[in-house]
């Protein structure tokens, strides 16, 4: 069995802001949970064989067929009371990502272990408040633009005790069949 996360997948330029932004961090406080983690969305992640695995991204495949790519904006630094600090969307954005966040693990028809309804990009995890604090006091101001194209799926890799990108499934915009029928009168 592997495990897998399903995620927005930023740019390439995203990727790399971020990647910046948590080595500004790790200056000041050292090494941290999720550090080394690149830039992504998580909608959820589950655990199955290689044909549960190949139903679900079917199942991912044909609701994103379905799916226009949409442009989103992170542009503000928050944190949760786990300690958790990151980077927020716009409100537009947010309503944008946790529609699609809400809808993925009903397409996927499987249980999933963890599910994200709150659309964030991570920087740090598990930081105690005095690392928040220098957090928000090395960060002033964020603004980070990308076209959500469409569905990345991830596998963990046991070695690195990271994700590695598995596959992106594109958002191709179609009409859905019922919708298109209803067009026609």
């Amino acid at each position: 069995m592997a495990k897998y996360s399903v995620v927005f997948q930023p740019s390439e330029s995203v990727i790399e802001a971020v990647k910046e932004l948590k080595e500004q961090l790790s200056a000041k406080i050292g090494w941290y949970p999720s550090k080394n983690s690149l830039a992504h969305v998580t909608i959820c992640e589950f655990e199955y064989d290689l044909t549960t695995y190949e139903n679900i991204k079917s199942r991912i495949a044909n609701y994103c067929r379905y799916q226009i790519p949409f442009e989103v904006t992170f542009n503000a630094f928050e944190q949760y009371p786990n300690g958790a600090f990151f980077i927020a969307p716009d409100k537009e954005s947010k309503s944008k990502m946790a529609a699609i966040m809400k809808e993925i693990p009903k397409q996927i028809q499987f249980p999933v272990n963890h599910k994200s309804s709150e659309p964030h990009i991570s920087i740090g995890r598990k930081l105690t408040e005095d690392q928040i604090k220098i957090a928000y006091r090395l960060f002033d101001a964020v603004n980070l633009n990308f076209i959500c194209i469409g569905i990345t799926i991830r596998i963990f890799n046991p070695d690195r005790k990271q994700y590695d990108v598995l596959e992106t499934i594109p958002f191709l915009s179609e009409i859905e069949p019922e919708k298109e029928q209803l067009t026609l009168f």
